[in-house]
């Protein structure tokens, strides 16, 4: 009995095998993957809504909610200068700045209704340079005025009446004409202090041509 005894005490104190060697280091890997992946998790919960444009924003709109759309951004990202999403945007919200479809919106690109200055007038372009317009482009505006010293269509040289204009309005569905003979109506937003020389150039019947403006997407007159 003493014999046995001895045994199992031996087997007790015997130094653990290879097995159970194994056994640790599989724990161990257990353990450090379930805490890699805790923090995976974490890192992929690391972000805070902010409002991203539905459609394209322009100057001079009032926003609705259904213009705003709420995505997912990573906090380390410099987010101060976008517009919170979690938080319900103000009745009386006015677009100040053009914000492209799907761009996380600025906050300074959006303000109140005194702010806003620019207004949309409408403007008379060559048909099939109307159809390569797209809402949104940027333009300048040059005029060609009339000759008064000459008779018939003669026209003087271009003159640059207004930089980055932004198109509001483009023919749809195929009807282009709407401004005179072999002439499309195209809406442009006007800073409010331009508004008057645009209007006068286009009841004067001056040519007017959209010259694309730098980084805008190809259009033409």
């Amino acid at each position: 009995m003493a014999a046995e005894e001895q045994a199992r005490k031996a087997r007790r104190l015997q130094v653990p095998g290879w097995r159970d060697a194994r056994l640790l280091v599989g724990a161990l890997l257990v353990l450090l993957s379930v805490a890699g992946g805790a923090r995976l998790v974490a890192a992929l919960d690391d972000t805070t809504p902010v409002y991203a444009a539905a459609r394209v924003l322009l100057p001079g709109e009032q926003v609705a909610a259904e213009d705003l759309t709420a995505v997912p951004v990573r906090i380390g990202e410099p987010l101060e200068h976008y517009l919170d999403g979690s938080q319900a945007v103000q009745p009386g919200t006015y677009v100040l700045r053009q914000v492209a479809a799907g761009e996380l919106v600025p906050r300074a690109s959006l303000g109140t209704s005194r702010e806003v200055d620019d207004k949309t007038v409408t403007v008379p372009v060559d048909p099939t340079a109307a159809g390569t317009l797209a809402l949104g482009d940027v333009v300048d505006l040059w005029v060609s005025r009339r000759d008064p010293e000459s008779p018939g269509a003669t026209y003087l040289a271009p003159e640059l009446l207004l930089e980055q204009a932004v198109v509001a309005g483009v023919p749809t569905g195929g009807r282009a004409l709407g401004v005179g003979v072999g002439r499309a109506a195209v809406q442009v937003v006007v800073p409010a202090d331009a508004v008057g020389s645009v209007i006068a150039s286009v009841d004067q019947e001056a040519r007017v041509t959209l010259v694309p403006a730098p980084r805008s997407a190809p259009t033409g007159d």
